[in-house]
């Protein structure tokens, strides 16, 4: 091509140019950064657009989420194809159940709040399909128009966006498609550069929540931060030990569980006088969810400490999901063995006299770590394709 018809340069930045002293800039402190792009799925019944909708409140009253500290406040736009007819009522739960609270309480303090009557939430209930190629120019525009109106009306930035599902959003032909799931969360990832706020999608878990997002595991690879919203559930449907995980977070510590509770409480009565209910979460913040304890008491030792962290980061960005037992058996999310050995031995630290002695301190503490987790039944292990897998193993 003449350089005339080339596109604008890339910008080139210089470490000499970058502020020293700079920290991450976060819409959720050590959660959820200023901008980018994430997933919060979860399990069936776990609460997972109670939790999406609590997190705008925390954003739009400057309130605390899951007991981390709001920094910057802001206006909600919620992209609902599935489930719109609830959004009302749920926000009435909304306010009802803490928001007019809060808002009182911050009013006697003098402190900035919102108007429990006016909030600066909007919606829209359709989405056009986010793999094909307009689409996020079609939601560009509905972003502005929202954007405009909050900060006219409330003097307030939008600063999160919620696309709840991203299945029902995404218009996929094939779902498992890692070609079409890379275009829907570069979409996603297109939407918070024009708006600079942080694009959630709310999300199914799989058959098996051990292989985590449903679909291709490029959703969970592209996203900034993935939170997890998982429950114990029986054959009745009954939920209990609600917790939420942190999955997957650039920049920031993964592994933490917050225990929380799907409270009902009554809006009002419907046309025939019977109650009209929903479910507000509350976060329990001074508890360890039982799964976090269980696993805390008896499962990774110290020992293995590298190994894990090893599993998490290859996991994190080279993991697919197979089914190391046929096609009836357990789809699994796994990473091949070298991925997590080259992990392991960048940050396994050793001691020897020359280069190839220390390669084989860390070959042998490989080879330690692997056959140590395999006998606590922390990872399961399985050749494919004549390549070994390993995937991390959780209890029921």
């Amino acid at each position: 091509a003449e350089p005339s018809a080339r596109r604008k340069p890339l910008a080139l930045r210089w470490h000499r140019d970058a502020d020293p002293n700079a920290d991450r800039a976060w819409l959720i402190k050590d959660l959820v950064p200023e901008s980018g792009k994430g997933l919060l799925s979860g399990q069936w019944g776990s609460g997972k657009t109670f939790g999406a909708l609590d997190m705008s409140a925390s954003t739009m009253t400057g309130h605390s989420f899951a007991g981390r500290r709001v920094l910057r406040r802001g206006g909600t736009l919620f992209i609902a194809p599935e489930g719109a007819s609830e959004i009302p009522i749920r926000l009435r739960g909304l306010v009802a159940g803490k928001i007019a609270e809060n808002a009182m309480a911050d009013a006697a303090s003098g402190v900035a709040t919102v108007d429990p009557d006016d909030l600066p939430f909007a919606w829209i209930e359709e989405c056009p399909r986010l793999v094909d190629a307009g689409a996020v120019e079609d939601l560009i525009v509905v972003a502005d128009q929202a954007a405009v109106e909050m900060r006219q009306r409330y003097d307030l930035p939008l600063t999160l966006i919620i696309v709840d599902t991203v299945a029902a959003g995404a218009g996929f032909d094939d779902e498992n498609s890692a070609a079409e799931t890379q275009r829907v969360m570069s979409a996603l990832e297109r939407l918070s550069q024009h708006t600079g706020a942080f694009v959630f999608g709310v999300d199914h878990f799989g058959k098996s929540t051990e292989t985590g997002t449903r679909g291709s595991s490029a959703k969970e690879a592209a996203a900034d931060v993935v939170l997890a919203m998982l429950a114990n559930r029986d054959e009745a449907g009954n939920t209990s030990n609600t917790r939420m995980a942190v999955r997957k977070l650039r920049g920031g510590r993964i592994g933490q569980e917050t225990p929380y509770t799907l409270d009902q409480i009554e809006i009002g009565q419907d046309r025939w006088g019977d109650p009209i209910t929903t479910c507000v979460v509350n976060w329990q913040t001074d508890r360890t969810s039982a799964a976090a304890t269980s696993s805390a008491k008896s499962r990774w030792p110290v020992s293995l400490k590298v190994f894990q962290s090893a599993m998490q980061n290859a996991l994190a960005g080279q993991s697919q999901r197979i089914r190391p037992f046929g096609g009836e058996g357990p789809e699994v999310l796994a990473v091949q063995e070298g991925h997590v050995r080259a992990e392991f031995q960048n940050n396994y630290a050793t001691t020897g006299e020359t280069a190839a002695n220390r390669a084989e301190a860390r070959k042998k503490a490989f080879q330690r770590a692997v056959r140590t987790a395999q006998d606590r039944g922390l990872i399961g292990a399985h050749e494919t394709g004549g390549t070994l897998h390993f995937w991390l193993a959780h209890d029921e």
